[in-house]
């Protein structure tokens, strides 16, 4: 809906490949979640780049961070910012040590691939609006899978002066 209704991206899959998977999602391993926590750092900073905003910077702390929440809605099977504990974003953060001024937080889940993931969050005003702050300079993506190998329940979180 943003991009004046203009298709903002295409993913190819070749049919002999499509044809023969055996599941709908591989299984989960830390080769895979390792490359979906970083094609979706590049997708963020292609997409900053193109739109002549600075690239973020990857923290390993916030994703520690992100990879945590990400875990813990996996086992607890919920979707959502705010933990049942209560806990929300800032919070995690804050227990975690990491410094901010400003920070935001997008979700996704069940995404195919990081392309699905990031151009879902395009699609959607307030997570557009996270990843293109121009004050936020750095970004950590963190990865779970649920017992159904459902990729990408993913968390991201952008944050401003550590």
């Amino acid at each position: 809906m943003h991009e004046e209704s203009r298709v903002t991206a295409l993913q190819i899959i070749d049919e002999e490949i499509e044809q023969s998977r055996s599941a709908m999602y591989r299984a989960q391993d830390e080769s895979l979640r390792d490359g979906f926590e970083y094609q979706l750092f590049d997708l963020t900073n292609a997409e900053r780049v193109k739109r002549g905003l600075a690239p973020l910077t990857w923290d390993e702390a916030v994703r520690s961070t992100a990879r945590d929440h990400s875990q813990d809605m996996a086992d607890q099977q919920f979707f959502s910012h705010t933990n049942p504990e209560g806990e929300s974003p800032f919070d995690r953060m804050d227990d975690d040590g990491i410094s901010y001024r400003t920070a935001g937080e997008n979700l996704a889940y069940g995404q195919w691939s990081s392309i699905f993931a990031h151009e879902g969050l395009m699609n959607s005003a307030g997570h557009r609006e996270n990843i293109l702050q121009g004050h936020f300079d750095a970004l950590g993506v963190g990865v779970a899978f649920n017992e159904e190998d459902q990729r990408i329940t993913r968390r991201n979180s952008l944050v401003l002066n550590q």
